[in-house]
């Protein structure tokens, strides 16, 4: 008797799988984050997915997802919802936009995405997945072309504007805390 041969999965096969575990979503109700969850549940329909942002707005009716106000920069509260929630992998989404004033960029996008890196190495979490933005890795005149995670980050005085030195920022906290997860 000849051995079964293994059956190949099609891609859409391949990128299916039923549930992720617990997936917390940051900044779930805005753009970017609402149509991650959406892709969660179409692709992995049994993964329990929390939404957080600091204003709720836009439910998705789904069984499987539960809606949490939170605001990243309030370390404590941040670690309580960690705590209660217990998730496996973070998805940070969260970002002002970039017209706010320097104080608030810097507190949301260094000092939340730093506190999130906290809760989430303090309450086991997994995998860290953080959002950026092409801009970290160019200047003015920079085009991008097959870009990946070995680009040079720029900050400070090359960076020619500030949401973009504090997404980087960002980035560089996430290089540094990669080895926890």
């Amino acid at each position: 008797m000849a051995p079964k041969k293994a059956s190949k999965k099609t891609n859409q096969e391949e990128e299916y799988q039923e549930s992720l575990g617990h997936v917390v979503v940051v900044g779930g109700c805005g753009f970017l984050g609402s149509h991650i969850v959406k892709l969660l549940l179409s692709r992995h329909p049994k993964t329990k997915i929390s939404i957080l942002d600091l204003r709720i707005k836009d439910q998705i009716p789904n069984p499987q997802t539960s809606y949490h106000s939170c605001d990243i920069t309030d370390l404590a509260s941040l670690g309580d919802l960690f705590k209660k929630l217990k998730p496996h992998v973070v998805i940070h989404t969260a970002s002002p936009t970039a017209f706010l004033a320097k104080d608030i960029l810097y507190k949301i996008n260094v000092g939340g995405t730093k506190n999130l890196l906290q809760v989430s190495q303090e309450n086991g979490v997994k995998a860290f997945v953080f959002t950026s933005s092409a801009s970290v890795v160019m200047g003015e005149m920079t085009a991008l072309t097959n870009v990946d995670e070995r680009w040079p980050v720029i900050i400070g005085e090359r960076q020619p504007e500030y949401y973009s030195h504090t997404k980087a920022c960002s980035v560089l906290s996430q290089i540094r805390s990669a080895t926890d997860f």
